[in-house]
């Protein structure tokens, strides 16, 4: 299901997007959905991910030098990783005109290896990044024995600008 809403929400706010940038990609092949998007980066400070249509970069994003906004990144199942959140999201939102970022929602301190921010809640990854998502939805994957949500929050370079029902209806790219 988190799965699903990722590519939704991103056929919905990147329609129009020629850059995409996945930051923390860990190896996953998630640029590869969006092939409508010409221009796909995959960044990460030890597995990147890398294809004949996907620039793979082993850097760390923080110390790097970016020429121009992306239209659209990823952040996904990361932030809870990193020792310090803020920066990082401040230069997410540096890099990207809007930006898709998900984190393990309310999961249990302990309960996963390398997360060092549980629980992450919207106020604490509101806190990191320093303000409110545009959008946001908590994501439950079904018919599993314990709490598996993902919370997935949207950030446009406006603050202030609304998603709604309409732009799907002009938005959506068929399957």
């Amino acid at each position: 299901m988190y799965y699903q809403y990722v590519d939704f929400i991103l056929r919905v706010i990147a329609r129009d997007a020629e850059t995409m940038v996945d930051v923390g990609t860990g190896g996953c092949p998630y640029n590869e959905w969006f092939d409508w998007i010409p221009d796909r980066t995959s960044i990460d400070l030890h597995t990147y991910y890398e294809s004949e249509t996907v620039k793979g970069v082993k850097d760390n994003i923080l110390e790097m030098k970016f020429p121009e906004r992306f239209d659209v990144g990823t952040c996904l199942q990361v932030l809870e990783h990193i020792p310090d959140p803020a920066p990082f999201c401040a230069k997410l939102q540096e890099i990207c005109q809007s930006l898709v970022v998900s984190v393990p929602y309310e999961w249990p301190e302990g309960r996963t290896e390398g997360h060092i921010h549980d629980p992450v809640t919207t106020e604490k990854l509101a806190s990191w990044m320093g303000r409110e998502p545009n959008y946001s939805i908590i994501v439950t994957e079904p018919f599993r024995k314990i709490n598996h949500r993902r919370l997935i929050a949207v950030y446009d370079l406006d603050p202030t600008r609304k998603y709604f029902s309409s732009d799907v209806e002009k938005r959506v790219i068929p399957s």
